[in-house]
């Protein structure tokens, strides 16, 4: 067995470049075993490749070179056994927070696509919801939207939410009377939390689970017509709770934008 290999022979034989195993030896991670003062080239013992493969393995999962360099000073395995479990536990929440991720952006598709797979508007149809989870601000009469928007964003700022993940869908909760008498006066506005938040119950409103009776329509329009609603409780008790959610169909002006009209039956 050759007692020195050369740094070209070193990172052939273990499957790094010899910039790697330059920059081992500048961060003092590793260094090589001898290296000749009339040319300057770095040559490698055979002992010396475990480390090197060592340290290839740690990075395989997710190590960076300082704490791999803690962990070999260091040289103890129980040491070495703690930052695995460390490592571990750090995957785990990461895997979590990537699964979150993947639903919120499930969630995301579906609403891009929610009124393509509603049928034509100005038609009536059911959907049963279970209970969803708001923050929402007061409106008052006549007031700007752009007010609303404000009070609403403000109240997400406060330190209570930090840390709560939202839903990108705003609604209204609305004036039964007004909404009859095709006026839009919003009671509240609000989104959706992505979870039922882990918050003291005034923190937080809860939309009730059950059938409501949908309308898509583009709500803000003067000329939007109630009367799909008004013909189907004619002969019924007038309904008590009533939310429009906002459906953008485009990315730089709501006015137009479409609503689901939701009336809990």
């Amino acid at each position: 067995m050759k007692q020195y290999y050369t740094i070209g022979e070193t990172a052939k034989l273990l499957g790094v470049t010899t910039q790697t195993l330059r920059h081992y030896d500048r961060i003092g991670l590793l260094s090589p075993c001898h290296v000749d003062p009339e040319t300057g080239y770095r040559h490698y013992r055979y002992q010396q490749f475990h480390i090197i493969d060592r340290i290839k393995y740690l990075q395989g999962f997710g190590m960076s070179l300082e704490e791999i360099q803690l962990i070999i000073q260091n040289g103890k395995n129980d040491h070495l056994l703690q930052q695995l479990q460390k490592k571990r536990a750090d995957m785990d929440r990461e895997m979590r927070d990537l699964q979150k991720r993947r639903e919120n952006l499930d969630w995301y598709i579906d609403y891009c696509t929610y009124m393509d797979s509603q049928g034509g508007a100005e038609q009536l149809y059911t959907v049963r919801h279970p209970e969803r989870y708001i923050v929402s601000c007061p409106c008052y009469y006549k007031e700007p939207l752009a007010n609303m928007e404000i009070r609403l964003a403000e109240v997400k700022s406060r330190p209570a939410y930090r840390g709560e993940s939202f839903h990108r869908q705003y609604g209204y909760r609305l004036d039964i009377d007004s909404l009859f008498r095709r006026e839009f006066y919003p009671r509240t506005y609000f989104t959706y939390f992505s979870a039922k938040p882990q918050l003291k119950e005034d923190l937080y409103d809860i939309l009730p689970a059950g059938e409501y009776l949908c309308l898509r329509t583009q709500l803000l329009h003067e000329d939007w017509d109630p009367g799909l609603l008004t013909t189907y409780f004619s002969n019924k008790e007038q309904p008590k709770f009533a939310i429009a959610l906002e459906f953008e169909d485009n990315l730089t002006d709501w006015s137009d934008a479409w609503y689901e009209l939701q009336i809990l039956l």
